[in-house]
C-alpha cells in the first residue's frame, strides 16, 4: 500500500490526487490543531522528544516510523524515528507506505527502497517502464507502476531490482474486447499461508459490440508479491465503482475496500464465510478504510485539508462479524501507516493526547490503542482571552460589550452572570461571533427578564468541547452594576417597583424595567410578596426612610398604629416596625417627596379637619419621622393626595391633589412650603390610585401612575409647573383596573 506526501501545499496535492488515476493512498492532511502559523512551529517539535504538531505519519516497521511536514511554505520534510529515540532526516519529498521493514522513498520517477537492518538499498526509476508511467503502490521493496498505452488504455506492471537486476513484469492481462484505464494497489498484506500478497483494485471499457459503445466495468484481485506473478483474469471479481480515493484493507482474514454505489458509499468486506457491504453513511464525506485489525475495520472521514482545526474526523472500529454498532477509537484521525505485523501507527487524538497511536489486536479480538508518540498538544478548547468591563453603568439604556476567545471553535459556550448579593443567576449560550472561535455577548442590562439590580457581579464562561475532546475550559471574572437610587425601587435595579394589595389581602410587587420598551413602560415581572394586609387601611411607598438605598413602606393599621416595612433590596421587606400609635386620624398618607430637598423623604397627612401636616424624615429607621409641622387647611376637599417629588423643576418636592369633581391639582414646594396651586386638568376622577411611582421613564424626573377602572396610565413629568404631565399608555395592571384595593 501507498501514501503519497505531495511538497505542494495541501490544496493543491489534493486535486493533484483525486485528478491522477495512477496514484494511490490516502492523502496525509494536518491533524485538527491549532497549529502555529510559522514554519518552524509547525514541523518543529514543542520540547524534546514531542512529535512536531503538524506531522503525519508515512510508514512504520521494524526501524521505528518515518513520519512527513508540509510547512506553510509548501516545503516537505521527511523524517526518520528511530527506535533509540532519535531523528534522522530523510531525502524524498515522497514518502510511501511499504507494509514491511523497508523505507521507501523519492521524487515519484525514482525510489529507493532502504532496508535499515541490512543496511541494503534497491533502487527504482519508474519511467523504465514507460512514458507517462505512475506508481501506484508499493509492497516491501516492490513497486507496482500503472502505464499508459493508447487512447485511455493503461496498463499494471511489476517493477522489482533484485541484487542490481531489474525486473519488470506486465500484469495486465484482460481478457479480448477490454481495455484497462486504472489500476490502484489498496493494501498489502499476507494470505493465510503467510504468503506477502496485494489488493488491488481496477477497472476499465469492455466492448459490448452494441451501439452504445463501451460498457465501463471494474474489478479486484488479491495478487500474490511473487516476481513474475501475472494476475490471472480467474482471479479477477467484480467490483463497485471505485475512485482515486479508494482504500482498502487486506489481512490472513479479509479483504476489504470502499465503494460508491449510487452515490452511497459502502464498505465490502470478504473473508471465509463473511460476505458484507456495510453502508458508511454514518460518516460524512469521502470515506478513509484505514485497516482491519483482529475482526475490526477501523474507518474515518477523509480529511479535507481546508478546514479548520475544530473540524474532527473520528476514527472508529465496527465488527465485521457481528455488525455490531460502531464504537469510537480516536476523537481525530489524519493518516495510517501499516507494520507488517498487521498493527496500524495512526497519527491522530484521543480526548486526552495528541500524536501517533499503535493499533493492535487485543483481548477477543477487540482493538487496543496504545499511545507511541505525543505532540505535548492540548486538543481541548481553552479561553485565550476575556474582554469584560469591571464596572457597568446601568443609568441610562445601554449595551454591554462583553468578548471571549477561544484556542478552536466547535464548543459549546455558556455565560453565566451572577449577581453576588442576591445569587440571581442568568445562563446564556454565546454563538461564534466577530471572527473564528471568538464568542461576544451584548449584555442588556437584563437578568432572567428583569432589570440587573445594583452591586457586584460574578461572571462565568463555560466551554464545552462539542467532538468531546478534553475538558470544558472555564474563566471567570467579575464587575459592578452602578445607576442612581430611585426612591421606589424595592430590588435595587433602578427601576420603579409597584405594590398592590388584592381583594383577599394580598400584596404583590411589579418589577417594571429600567427604562421604556419600544417607548412604553412595562412590567418585567410579578412577585407575591404575601397575603395578611388586609388589616391595613392605607399601604403608603415612602422610599427610603431607613438610611439604606433601597425603598420602604408604611401601612395604618386599623388601630390606628403605624408600621414600617424596611426594603431589603431583593424585593422583600424586614419584618415589621412599630412606629407609633394615633394615626387613626389622618384620612389620608402621602409619603415619599423630599420636600426640604435634604435628601430625607418626608410624610404628608391629612387630618379629618382637613388639616395638612408634614412629618420631616430623619433617615433613623428606629424614629424615622420627627414632629409633625402643620402645612394649612383646606386639603379635605381632595379624595386623592400623592407625593410625587420634583415635578415642576424646583429642589423640593411637590404633592398632587384631586378633588371630587375630579381636578387635579399641582403644589409646586417653595423652600419648605407650596407656593399657590396650579390646575393640571380635570378627566381624573376615573382612577382610584394615584401612585408617586419615581423616575419610570429613565428621564431623571419622577413621574405619575394613575390606577383605576378607566385603566392604568403613565403621566410623564415634563419639569414644566404649568403643563407637568404627557399622559403615555403601559400594560401595566391592563384588565385589572378593578382588582386592587391600594396600590402605591
Amino acid at each position: 500500500m501507498n501514501h503519497y506526501i505531495s511538497g505542494l501545499r495541501l490544496a493543491a496535492a489534493l486535486l493533484t490526487l483525486t485528478t491522477v488515476t495512477g496514484v494511490t493512498g490516502t492523502l496525509v492532511t494536518a491533524p485538527a490543531v491549532a497549529a502555529p502559523t510559522d514554519a518552524e512551529g509547525r514541523c518543529a517539535p514543542t520540547a524534546p522528544g514531542l512529535l512536531p504538531v503538524a506531522a503525519e505519519i508515512v510508514s512504520t516497521g521494524a526501524y521505528g516510523y518515518v513520519t512527513t511536514c508540509t510547512d506553510e511554505n509548501g516545503a516537505t520534510a521527511l523524517e526518520w524515528h528511530k527506535n533509540d529515540g532519535t531523528v534522522s532526516p530523510l531525502g524524498g519529498p515522497y514518502g510511501y507506505d511499504s507494509v514491511s521493514d523497508y523505507i521507501v522513498t523519492g521524487d515519484g520517477s525514482r525510489l529507493v527502497a532502504y532496508h535499515p537492518a541490512t543496511s541494503t538499498y534497491v533502487n527504482h526509476s519508474v519511467g523504465t517502464i514507460g512514458s507517462g508511467a505512475e506508481v501506484v503502490g508499493v509492497a516491501g521493496s516492490v513497486l507496482y507502476v500503472s502505464v499508459p498505452t493508447t487512447g485511455v488504455g493503461r496498463e499494471l506492471w511489476q517493477l522489482e531490482n533484485v541484487n542490481g537486476v531489474v525486473r519488470k513484469t506486465k500484469l495486465s492481462n484482460p481478457y479480448r474486447g477490454e481495455t484497462e484505464t486504472g489500476h490502484k494497489v489498496v493494501a498489502a498484506g499476507k494470505d493465510a499461508n503467510g504468503r506477502p500478497v496485494v489488493l488491488i483494485l481496477g477497472k476499465g471499457l469492455r466492448d459490448t459490440g452494441g451501439d452504445g459503445g463501451p460498457a465501463p466495468y471494474a474489478w479486484r484481485a488479491v495478487v500474490p508479491v511473487v516476481s513474475g506473478t501475472v494476475i490471472d483474469p480467474a482471479w479477477m471479481n467484480g467490483s463497485a465503482v471505485w475512485n482515486a480515493a479508494a482504500t482498502g484493507a487486506l489481512t490472513s482474514k479479509y479483504e476489504a475496500w470502499t465503494t460508491n454505489v449510487a452515490g452511497s458509499h459502502q464498505l465490502v468486506v470478504r473473508g471465509s464465510g463473511i460476505v458484507r457491504n456495510i453502508p458508511l453513511g454514518d460518516i460524512p464525506g469521502q470515506p478513509v478504510l484505514a485497516g482491519i485489525v483482529g475482526d475490526s475495520a477501523l474507518y474515518a472521514t477523509q480529511r479535507d485539508p481546508l478546514v479548520g482545526p475544530e473540524a474532527l474526523t473520528p476514527l472508529y472500529a465496527r465488527n465485521v462479524v457481528t455488525g455490531a454498532a460502531r464504537t469510537k477509537l480516536l476523537v481525530n484521525y489524519s493518516s495510517v501507516a501499516h507494520a507488517a505485523d498487521g498493527s496500524l501507527l495512526v497519527r491522530g487524538a484521543t480526548t486526552e493526547s495528541d500524536g501517533l497511536f499503535r493499533i493492535t489486536e487485543g483481548l477477543g479480538g477487540t482493538p487496543t490503542v496504545t499511545l507511541v508518540a505525543e505532540t505535548g498538544r492540548v486538543l481541548g478548547v481553552e479561553v485565550t482571552e476575556s474582554k469584560v468591563p469591571t464596572a457597568v453603568n446601568l443609568e441610562k439604556p445601554v449595551s454591554t460589550a462583553m468578548e471571549w476567545a477561544l484556542s478552536r471553535g466547535n464548543a459549546r459556550v455558556d455565560l453565566t452572570l451572577t449577581h453576588n448579593r442576591s445569587g440571581r443567576k442568568q445562563v446564556t449560550r454565546l454563538t461564534e461571533s466577530g471572527g473564528p472561535a471568538r464568542f461576544a455577548f451584548s449584555w442588556d442590562g437584563l437578568l432572567n427578564g428583569a432589570s440587573a439590580p445594583n452591586g457586584a457581579y460574578s461572571w462565568q464562561l463555560t466551554a464545552a468541547p462539542l467532538d468531546g475532546v478534553g475538558a470544558p475550559a472555564t474563566a471567570s471574572g467579575g464587575f459592578t452594576v452602578s445607576r442612581q437610587a430611585n426612591p421606589h425601587d424595592f430590588t435595587d435595579n433602578g427601576s420603579g417597583d409597584l405594590l398592590a394589595r388584592d381583594a383577599s389581602g394580598v400584596l404583590w410587587s411589579d418589577d417594571l424595567f429600567d427604562w421604556p420598551v419600544n417607548g412604553q413602560a412595562k412590567p418585567a415581572k410579578r412577585t407575591k410578596i404575601g397575603p395578611g394586609w388586609n388589616t391595613y387601611k392605607q399601604i403608603e411607598a415612602v422610599g427610603n426612610i431607613g438610611g439604606g438605598s433601597d425603598g420602604d413602606l408604611i401601612a395604618l393599621d386599623g388601630s390606628g398604629v403605624l408600621w414600617n416595612y424596611l426594603g431589603k433590596g431583593d424585593g422583600t421587606f424586614t419584618t415589621r416596625y412599630r412606629i407609633g400609635g394615633g394615626w387613626g386620624g389622618y384620612t389620608r398618607l402621602a409619603g415619599g417627596s423630599d420636600l426640604g430637598a435634604d435628601g430625607k423623604a418626608d410624610l404628608f397627612a391629612v387630618d379629618t379637619a382637613g388639616f395638612l401636616w408634614r412629618y420631616l424624615g430623619t433617615g433613623d429607621a428606629a424614629k424615622p419621622y420627627g414632629p409633625r409641622v402643620r402645612m394649612g387647611g383646606g386639603w379635605g376637599v381632595y379624595n386623592q393626595l400623592t407625593a410625587v417629588g420634583d415635578i415642576a423643576g424646583d429642589a423640593g418636592g411637590d404633592l398632587v391633589a384631586r378633588d371630587k369633581d375630579g381636578v387635579l391639582w399641582l403644589y409646586p414646594s417653595n423652600d419648605h412650603s407650596y407656593s399657590a396651586r396650579v390646575r393640571v386638568g380635570g378627566g381624573w376622577g376615573g382612577f382610584s390610585q394615584l401612585v408617586g411611582a419615581g423616575d419610570v421613564t429613565n428621564d431623571g424626573r419622577p413621574d405619575l401612575i394613575a390606577y383605576g377602572p378607566a385603566g392604568t396610565y403613565v403621566y410623564r413629568s415634563t419639569g414644566s409647573a404649568t403643563a407637568p404631565f404627557s399622559r403615555q399608555s403601559t400594560s401595566l395592571y391592563a384588565g385589572e383596573g378593578t382588582k386592587y384595593t391600594n396600590v402605591s
